[in-house]
């Protein structure tokens, strides 16, 4: 039984992500079978996102017996807003883990793109809009520079990224020496104001960003390639698609997510601090991992990666619902990293044995 004591948080939360573990592979298995006119062995979109569903169901139930303030709507509002800054990044992160990537400098990119917009509008009195236009170029330029390491050095993502996020916090603490930005203009924070209640700026910046994601990733050439490069880079080549521009593309993507995701934050919070962001890769890839996308590349759906995004969200906001430190939370989602790997791998090898 569930109970909000303090002394039976522990309990909660193995129950609660059980039932998520056990939702999800209920349904990833089930979803290795012959698709409507597709090869043996082929993953069902479909009969994933709606496993993923419902494992956000369930632990939405979860949380709502152990905390009934859970599914009020002012509650449900702040999970909107919470998640705002994961929710974009992770349309970014998605295209890169298909096409067989991965960006360890978003929350890095987040936190140096955030200061430079307040250092623009504070420090040398630029106006909100232009700001925002060169501060989505700067996020994206840090992108392409990923994926230029990548494509034409043959570096590989995890060192390129990796080295991106250290070269991107620390110049987040050079350039302030540390010191955090306070009091953004009026204009800008507007961004982030709410409408009866209602975050509706926010909510629409996110339904833009979502849209535009799944339409090009869908519907146009380069998330064709994007799918093609992450399945057989090879085969790939050899069908005349330019491999460098693509994964320039989905690196660039990444970025120009972040800027956006730095514009959400930096209004939300009223601040730039060199520490914002940090160890939000970590949930970006967790939600795009949870949502059906394989770590392996050239697998995955926009909308299991929102599923994906709503789950980390609503166990964060649960955890905090229930009084939970922030060592246990990091300790969660550590867990939940590893559960959306080790699903990951029964996926792909439940495919594999049925071929």
């Amino acid at each position: 039984m569930l109970v909000t004591l303090n002394g039976y948080t522990s309990a909660f939360l193995v129950v609660g992500i059980d039932l998520l573990l056990i939702g999800v592979l209920g349904f990833a298995y089930p979803a290795i079978k012959k698709s409507h006119g597709g090869k043996k062995g082929k993953v069902s979109s479909a009969n994933n996102i709606v496993g993923i569903l419902i494992a956000l169901v369930v632990l939405c139930l979860d949380l709502q017996l152990a905390q009934p303030v859970f599914l009020t709507g002012s509650n449900l509002l702040n999970v909107l807003q919470q998640i705002s800054t994961n929710f974009v990044i992770a349309i970014g992160m998605t295209f890169v883990i298909i096409s067989g990537g991965i960006d360890l400098s978003v929350g890095s990119n987040i936190a140096l793109t955030g200061l430079l917009m307040a250092i623009m509008m504070k420090n040398w009195g630029v106006a909100v809009l232009p700001t925002l236009v060169i501060s989505l170029i700067f996020a994206g330029l840090i992108g392409l520079i990923n994926g230029a390491l990548i494509a034409f050095l043959n570096l590989p993502p995890f060192i390129a990224t990796l080295g991106m996020m250290s070269i991107a916090r620390g110049a987040a603490y050079t350039v302030t020496g540390g010191a955090p930005i306070y009091t953004m203009p009026s204009g800008f924070t507007a961004i982030s104001s709410r409408v009866g209640n209602v975050p509706l700026y926010t909510i629409l910046i996110m339904l833009a960003v979502f849209l535009l994601g799944w339409y090009c990733l869908r519907y146009t050439r380069v998330g064709r390639f994007t799918y093609a490069i992450g399945g057989n880079e090879n085969c790939a080549k050899l069908s005349g698609i330019n491999l460098n521009k693509v994964k320039c593309f989905v690196y660039v993507i990444s970025g120009l997510c972040c800027g956006v995701a730095a514009i959400l934050l930096t209004s939300r919070l009223d601040s730039a601090v060199p520490t914002n962001a940090d160890g939000q890769e970590m949930d970006a890839i967790a939600a795009v991992v949870i949502g059906g996308t394989s770590m392996k590349g050239g697998e995955g759906s926009m909308v299991g990666t929102l599923i994906g995004i709503f789950i980390i969200g609503v166990i964060a906001n649960g955890l905090n619902l229930l009084g939970v430190a922030q060592g246990p939370q990091r300790m969660v989602k550590g867990l939940i990293i590893v559960i959306a790997v080790i699903i990951d791998v029964l996926r792909r090898r439940a495919a594999e044995s049925a071929n």
